[in-house]
């Protein structure tokens, strides 16, 4: 909860930001993560700049990880590719594991392994649509 209050607090300037003065209305931003569309790579270039800068003022720093890709590229955003599928199901087929472990040796009950199994199916057969 903690994360959620703070992403709101920093990144609301960044939104007032990347809308009244980059004039970008293609925004998607959940907590920390956020996509941004523009026709023009070029105009993307230099917002992410502006972004940097704004940013470094504020002692945030975007993510090495960040780049500009095509629309036709594929991404992963909150753990989703672009398509909708959930991009991190080995992830979630090892945290099952672990919590059958957990489970096995007593530190877990069977409700909270059924409750996980069920939250992550979930998980992984909703789609995302961008």
């Amino acid at each position: 909860m903690t994360s959620q209050v703070l992403a709101v607090f920093y990144l609301n300037d960044m939104d007032h930001f990347i809308k009244n003065e980059l004039h970008i209305k293609g925004v998607i931003r959940y907590q920390d993560d956020f996509l941004l569309f523009h026709e023009s790579k070029e105009y993307l270039k230099y917002c992410l700049e502006q972004l940097t800068i704004f940013l470094e003022k504020e002692d945030l720093r975007l993510n090495k990880k960040t780049r500009i890709f095509k629309s036709t590229d594929n991404f992963i955003f909150i753990g989703r590719n672009k398509y909708g599928n959930y991009a991190k199901y080995r992830t979630v087929k090892r945290r099952l594991k672990k919590k059958m472990y957990l489970y096995s040796i007593g530190k877990l009950s069977l409700n909270s392994v059924v409750a996980s199994r069920i939250c992550y199916k979930n998980l992984c057969n909703n789609k995302l649509k961008f």
